[in-house]
């Protein structure tokens, strides 16, 4: 055996397991308020910290402390004081911010819970249902998906397509499919008020929650309907689904849907996972996280209800064979909305 090759990859495991304990940290400081508080107040004592924050002095101390290890917050030994630095505070503390992470901290550990079920339907086949996730991932999803709706949706991701946002103030009916908690729909809606905006789901929790945060909205409504079965008549104009598709358990059946139910000149905007369709481009961190959620919780949902387990990262590849399969005659990447996660398309009929 090499031994250098064992101390290697040694050094990798230490690697994935603090990676995992500190996402445990964070989840719990998050939780517990003393994110936000850091957030606020940016540095202070493991004393200071705990009397601004109402937490147990022994519980920040093992935090604070397992979380400079990580380079998440700086120490100064001098001083004894903790600090987030702001750059840090734009993903952990900042919901306002677009670099906000903070619905890994929820989506991560809804995950981990189902690690028993997710080795049984490996063995046995299935997979373990969207709903047994519950409703911390319904939070995740919302708390993950929010601050880079509410800051690009409508002053980028839009208008990055021409004449699009001129026919939205004028009025259209706009589609938001696996619209969740109806953060898109409800901007949409807000920003053209002449465009009816329907938002859709098949989480009745996630539509609960959709429905009370657009209650004012005259032009917004939620409907409970999976994307393979979004009404056809009348169509709409536009439709939009973020970081849909993959999770479907028939995607080419839920392509295909969308298609007929655009009107003749309407427009699709898809973001996916930014993947390639071949393994070899995608042994990177970025891949390896993608894969990961995948086989916890995109695959495993779609497998659990019969379908295909297409699975995050089917990459741009395979999301254009769909596409042209689903009869679109027009499949466009959008190269200047395109980062280092979300990759988006524009197709037409």
């Amino acid at each position: 055996m090499d031994r250098s090759a064992i101390e290697a990859f040694l050094e990798r495991f230490v690697g994935y397991a603090s990676g995992a304990t500190t996402m445990g940290l964070l989840a719990v400081a998050d939780r517990c308020g003393l994110l936000s508080w850091l957030g606020e107040h940016g540095s202070g004592t493991i004393d200071a910290i705990s009397e601004g924050a109402g937490l147990d002095s022994r519980y920040v101390t093992e935090i604070m402390s397992g979380l400079a290890a990580a380079g998440a917050v700086g120490y100064q030994p001098e001083t004894d004081v903790f600090t987030l630095p702001p750059e840090h505070a734009l993903f952990l503390a900042d919901d306002s911010s677009p670099y906000f992470m903070g619905g890994w901290l929820d989506m991560v550990p809804a995950m981990l819970r189902q690690i028993d079920g997710i080795a049984h339907a490996a063995r046995h086949g299935g997979g373990v249902g969207f709903e047994e996730f519950g409703q911390r991932m319904i939070q995740g999803i919302d708390r993950g998906n929010s601050p880079s709706q509410q800051v690009f949706l409508t002053t980028r991701w839009l208008p990055a397509v021409p004449g699009l946002v001129d026919r939205l103030k004028a009025g259209i009916r706009v589609a938001d499919l696996g619209c969740g908690s109806g953060t898109a729909a409800i901007l949409m809606a807000e920003e053209y008020p002449r465009s009816q905006v329907s938002g859709f789901d098949v989480s009745e929790a996630a539509l609960t929650t959709a429905r009370s945060r657009g209650q004012s909205i005259e032009n917004v409504e939620f409907l409970r309907y999976p994307v393979e079965e979004v009404p056809l008549d009348p169509p709409f104009d536009l439709i939009t689904a973020f970081d849909v598709i993959h999770d479907l358990a028939d995607p080419l059946a839920g392509l295909t849907r969308v298609r007929e139910a655009l009107a003749p000149d309407g427009q699709f905007l898809m973001m996916e996972p930014n993947a390639s369709s071949h393994l070899e481009e995608n042994l990177t961190d970025v891949g390896a996280l993608l894969y990961g959620v995948s086989a916890m919780h995109c695959m495993t949902q779609s497998l659990a209800g019969g379908g295909e387990g297409l699975g995050a990262v089917w990459g741009r590849e395979r999301s254009e064979e769909y596409a042209r399969r689903a009869g679109f005659s027009s499949f466009e990447p959008l190269e200047d909305l395109t980062n280092r996660f979300s990759a988006f398309y524009l197709l037409t009929q």
